[in-house]
């Protein structure tokens, strides 16, 4: 029985100023895809803009890894219509598109504006091995090639962070119709999930071992918090609308609005532990029960929406000798023992705190693992966190490529 399902997806961030106008610009998205399917439609994003979103022309094709080529190119409309309006404040499903595509075929979604649109959000990754995106004066929709400038050369708005993203515009969702009984998973968290240096070793793996078989999906968000929303931030353009609304609030839209993840991994509340003390919002502060709390209604939500959902401790992000680290750190060893004490709560515990944190100093972690601020995994760190995931969800994989009526 055919269905749809997910190839990518990503939370698009709020940001609440502008963050650059595209006029006569193309946009190539590249994505890793592992479905096999006879069909494909596209998941426009106009949510946080506000006008209109005309888009020229949309095309898909596949990426030809041997050629370096994009090929097979086939226009994308809606309502049978090229040229595509998405109403500001929401989203706009493509028509589905007849496009016969195998879980090793990379995918190339090509969006051009002829019309100058002003952007307040997008989606975003950091570590960018399971999707890019690249800038071509013109409309480029129907050429083989994929270079351009880079997100960092395009929208110099984000010059300001010293870890480079790559964002994508207008755009927040590719699905296919499959035949093949899919499972989908959602990694949902703070930055550490956003970034993706987990997430896309990951997916690798996933999609290495199961061609054709899962579907991984980021429903990360850099700076959130379970238990409170966005808190102002002065130095951050946006003021730290970027970092969204609560975990607790967003996890059953992010994760559920258009999608019944089979598999949900929750891992956050490294932001509850910090942001009151370091953004000067005392109200802000929980405790660890009740940052437990929090995690634990999350970690419900999903199970009674029929997902196995796997949580994790909070991991270490001791690195700078702030006045308030003794005060945060409590928080999470608080919370963290709760965790560990109530670990059947969730269909699956995983104790990466353990696993990333210094033996002579737990509060730290360990030297090597991330990206030089003690808070975020980088390349090592990332594959580390993959393999104990990918680890304590194989049984269920494995028993699920078994019972397929072909395995």
């Amino acid at each position: 029985m055919e269905e749809w399902k997910k190839a990518w997806g990503y939370v698009p961030v709020k940001w609440g100023t502008e963050i650059g106008t595209v006029e006569n610009i193309t946009q190539k998205l590249w994505l890793r895809n592992n479905l096999n399917g006879t069909a494909l439609r596209v998941k426009f994003s106009n949510l946080y803009d506000e006008q209109p979103m005309v888009l020229e022309r949309v095309t898909v094709g596949k990426w030809d890894r041997e050629t370096e080529e994009i090929t097979k190119i086939r226009e994308v409309t809606c309502q049978g219509e090229g040229r595509i309006e998405v109403e500001p404040g929401g989203f706009l499903r493509s028509d589905a598109i007849s496009f016969s595509v195998e879980a090793a075929d990379d995918l190339v979604i090509s969006i051009y504006w002829r019309e100058a649109h002003t952007f307040r959000g997008l989606c975003q990754t950091w570590n960018a091995k399971s999707w890019q995106s690249s800038f071509q004066e013109g409309d480029q929709t129907d050429t083989g090639e994929l270079a351009g400038m880079a997100t960092i050369d395009f929208l110099l708005f984000f010059r300001f962070d010293e870890h480079v993203s790559n964002g994508a515009l207008g755009i927040a969702g590719v699905e296919i119709l499959t035949e093949k009984q899919v499972m989908t998973m959602a990694c949902f968290g703070d930055s550490i999930t956003h970034m993706s240096y987990y997430f896309d070793p990951l997916l690798e793996e996933l999609y290495r071992r199961y061609p054709g078989l899962v579907t991984l999906l980021n429903c990360g968000l850099g700076g959130n918090r379970v238990l409170y929303d966005a808190c102002h931030v002065e130095e951050i353009p946006g003021h730290g609308q970027c970092f969204g609304e609560a975990a607790v609030s967003r996890f059953e839209r992010d994760v559920y609005e258009d999608t019944e993840p089979e598999v949900v991994f929750v891992m956050e509340g490294i932001n509850d532990c910090s942001h009151g003390f370091a953004f000067h919002v005392p109200g802000e502060v929980p405790t660890g029960a009740q940052l437990f709390e929090g995690i634990r209604k999350i970690v419900q939500t999903g199970r009674e929406k029929g997902s196995r959902v796997y949580v994790s401790t909070i991991m270490p992000f001791g690195c700078y000798e702030e006045p308030f680290r003794d005060a945060a750190e409590a928080i999470r060893q608080e919370c963290n023992q709760l965790l560990r004490n109530n670990w059947d709560m969730a269909d699956g515990f995983l104790d990466l705190d353990a696993v990333m944190r210094k033996e002579e100093n737990p509060n730290f972690m360990k030297d090597g693992m991330h990206l030089g601020d003690g808070v975020h995994p980088g390349q090592a760190g990332g594959r580390e966190i993959a393999a104990v995931i990918f680890e304590a969800i194989l049984p269920m994989l494995s028993a699920h490529a078994a019972a397929l009526p072909d395995s």
